[in-house]
């Protein structure tokens, strides 16, 4: 889910800054920037995020300043001024371009100075106080991700609470669909043969099959079950990610329903299960952003 979180603190006269920013993914991706002289603390950095954060792809920043901002100082970079100068010397010896490299041109060249701060001699325990801040910046990211789910829990509620009516529908429906296939040989036997007489043992054998191939009943009781997962999952306030399991339950539901729709031929039966198939695919659009 689309989120922010930040913290500061000072640490060892230093300024420190985290700031994260999360958008929706089905996995847990982590991009984050760290000053070179922390590059020891990214493994321990993102471990605590991976404890917490299980799904989404967040940016994370760590800034660091130092004491009043002025100690920061350019730093030539030579690899880069020995490349540039000896691009400009092939260029006059071998393509014989005329003119000279004068310093005006040198101080224009992208990426020659780089500021760099000072690296902060850190103990552990200020290192310790680093980790606690970061850990402050995914716990306000966490909460305003917790705040966006529990608008996003209604509307799941809700779509959840419709795909259960279109079961009991089908269920309702399902009980007379016998019936309705015995009447529907019958009146296809009149119109094909009006004057043969029908054997009733025959007819009732051949309603018999036809009803078989048309049962929903283990499908609908699938479709129960899920559903009542669904709701149980979506009502859930632990710590336990939820997200990748109602994906799961969402695309059997989705399979569920393209089974009943291809074994009826009822009409409202198949708007039915039509109608169950795209609330399920409403509901898995909104599931990848949950975890």
């Amino acid at each position: 889910m689309t989120a922010f979180g930040q913290a500061a603190a000072e640490i060892g006269g230093y300024r420190v800054a985290v700031e994260l920013r999360s958008v929706n993914h089905r996995w847990a991706d982590l991009k984050l920037r760290l000053p070179e002289y922390l590059a020891a603390q990214e493994s321990v950095l993102r471990r605590r995020f991976l404890d917490r954060i299980r799904r989404g792809r967040v940016d994370a920043i760590v800034r660091v300043e130092a004491p009043g901002g002025g100690e920061s100082r350019p730093r030539l970079q030579r690899a880069l001024l020995d490349e540039a100068l000896e691009a400009a010397r092939q260029l006059r010896e071998q393509h014989g371009i005329a003119g000279q490299v004068d310093l005006a041109t040198i101080l224009a060249l992208p990426g020659l100075f780089r500021v760099e701060t000072p690296a902060p001699q850190w103990t552990d325990t200020e290192l310790v106080e680093l980790t606690a801040l970061f850990d402050q910046a995914v716990g306000a990211l966490d909460r305003e991700r917790e705040r966006e789910g529990r608008h996003l829990r209604d509307e799941l509620r809700s779509r959840a609470e419709i795909m259960q009516s279109h079961v009991a529908a089908l269920r309702a429906r399902a009980v007379a669909e016998p019936g309705r296939l015995r009447n529907r040989i019958l009146e296809r036997l009149a119109n094909l043969a009006p004057d043969v007489a029908l054997d009733p043992g025959r007819l009732a054998q051949e309603a018999a099959l036809a009803a078989d191939r048309a049962d929903i009943t283990e499908e609908l009781v699938r479709l129960s079950g899920h559903l009542a997962e669904v709701a149980r999952l979506v009502e859930t306030s632990g710590d336990e990610p939820v997200g990748k399991s109602l994906d799961f339950l969402l695309q059997e539901v989705h399979r569920e329903s393209n089974t009943v729709n291809s074994k009826t031929s009822e009409l409202e039966m198949s708007r039915l299960a039509l109608a169950l198939k795209a609330e399920t695919e409403k509901l898995r659009e909104q599931v990848q952003n949950l975890e």
